[in-house]
C-alpha cells in the first residue's frame, strides 16, 4: 500500500499533481424512507460491529466491507477498516479516519460538508497523505443524496463523492486501472447495487418484524427492485432492466454468490466449510450474550479506553506503580 500510494498514486517528483472530483451515487432507495432512515440502515451495514447472524453471512461474500465504527462518547471521529478483494492476491485492508455526521462529543455537532447533492451526512472519510495505509489522498464523504441537479432518478441514493490528489493519467485515473482513482469509481458502479440490496432488504425485514414468512418477503422485494447502472466516466445512469431475474445470474450479487461457493469448495465441501464456520459464530455469539459478555461490552464499548480514571488507564498506573516499588527493593 504504501508503495501503491507514495510512488504511483501521490508522487510529485514524476507527475504534475492535481485535484480530481470522482462521485458516484447509487439507484434511488427514497422506497426505503426518510434521509434519516436511509443513513440509519447504511450504519447498521457500515457502523454496527456485531451483525444478525444471517446478516454477517451475507455480507462476508461481499469482495468490498467497509467498517466504520461508532466511536467513544467523547469524540466523533474513529479509525475505520475497508477490506476488499475477492480472491488473493488481490485481497487488501486499508485503514481510514472517520467522523461520524450522527455523533455528538462535547458540544461538537459540525460536519462540513462538500457535496451540493448531500441530503443528510453520514461519513466524512479522510485519507490523509501521510496514512501508508490507504493507496489514495484526499477527503471523502458518504452521505444520503437528493441525486439534483443532474441525477433526479437516483433520490435518497447512497453517494460518495472523493476530492482526490493524483496525477490525470491513464494509470492513476483510467477506469481501466487497478492502481488509482478511476478503478475505485468504476468498481463502486459495480458493488453499490448490492449494498442498496442489502439496504432494502433490511429496511423491509423490520418493517415486517413478527411475520412468519418475513426473511422470503424481504428477499422478494429486494430482488425485484434491484437495479444496476450503466457504468462510465461522468453520469453513471440506471439500467432500464430491473428486478434480478432479468440479469440472467450475471448480476454483482449472484457474481459474490458463485464466488462464495467456489472458495467453500477448496477442500472442503461448501456445506461442510458453512457448518463448521456457523458453529463457531454461533458458540461466540452465544458468550456474548452472557451477563459476562454483555459486561464486556459496556467496558469495552464506553469511554475511550486511554482516558484518564478508564481500565487502561488504571492498570498502567498500576503496573508503574508495581515497577517503582520493584526499582525500591532492587535498586535496578
Amino acid at each position: 500500500m504504501p508503495w501503491l500510494k507514495y510512488y504511483i498514486c501521490a508522487n510529485p517528483w514524476i507527475y504534475e499533481l492535481e485535484h480530481r472530483m470522482v462521485q458516484q451515487i447509487s439507484t434511488q432507495m427514497d422506497d426505503i424512507g426518510t434521509p434519516e432512515e436511509v443513513a440509519g440502515e447504511a450504519r447498521t451495514i457500515i457502523s454496527q460491529a456485531r451483525q444478525v447472524r444471517k446478516t454477517a453471512n451475507r455480507l462476508n461474500i461481499w469482495s468490498f466491507v467497509p467498517h466504520y465504527p461508532f466511536p467513544p462518547p467523547n469524540r466523533r471521529w474513529a479509525l475505520g477498516l475497508q477490506a476488499g478483494g475477492g480472491a488473493y492476491p488481490g485481497k487488501f485492508t486499508l485503514i481510514v479516519h472517520t467522523t461520524h455526521a450522527s455523533s455528538e462529543a462535547k458540544g461538537s455537532t459540525e460536519q462540513f460538508v462538500l457535496s451540493n447533492s448531500c441530503a443528510l451526512p453520514i461519513y466524512r472519510v479522510m485519507l490523509w497523505y501521510n496514512n501508508p495505509f490507504h493507496f489514495l489522498t484526499g477527503w471523502v464523504e458518504a452521505s444520503v443524496s437528493t441525486g439534483m441537479p443532474s441525477q433526479p432518478g437516483k433520490k435518497h441514493g447512497g453517494e460518495h463523492p472523493m476530492w482526490l490528489v493524483c496525477a490525470k493519467t491513464r494509470q492513476a485515473s483510467g477506469r481501466d486501472s487497478f492502481t488509482g482513482s478511476g478503478m475505485i469509481d468504476a468498481f463502486f458502479d459495480y458493488w453499490l447495487p448490492v449494498f442498496v440490496h442489502e439496504m432494502r432488504r433490511l429496511r423491509t425485514l423490520k418493517k415486517l418484524a413478527g411475520h412468519p414468512d418475513a426473511e422470503k418477503m424481504a428477499l422478494a422485494i429486494a430482488d425485484h427492485e434491484y437495479q444496476e447502472v450503466d457504468s462510465k466516466d461522468g453520469i453513471s445512469a440506471p439500467k432500464k432492466i430491473l428486478d434480478r431475474k432479468n440479469y440472467d445470474a450475471k448480476d454483482t450479487l449472484t457474481e459474490f454468490q458463485k464466488a462464495a461457493a467456489k472458495n467453500d469448495a477448496n477442500g472442503a465441501t461448501g456445506e461442510q466449510n458453512q457448518a463448521a464456520s456457523l458453529l463457531i459464530a454461533n458458540s461466540l455469539m452465544a458468550v456474548a450474550d452472557t451477563r459476562v459478555g454483555q459486561a464486556v461490552a459496556r467496558a469495552l464499548q464506553g469511554d475511550d479506553l486511554l482516558e484518564d480514571g478508564t481500565v487502561l488507564d488504571r492498570a498502567t498506573s498500576a503496573a508503574a506503580a508495581v515497577d517503582s516499588r520493584i526499582e525500591g527493593i532492587t535498586g535496578k
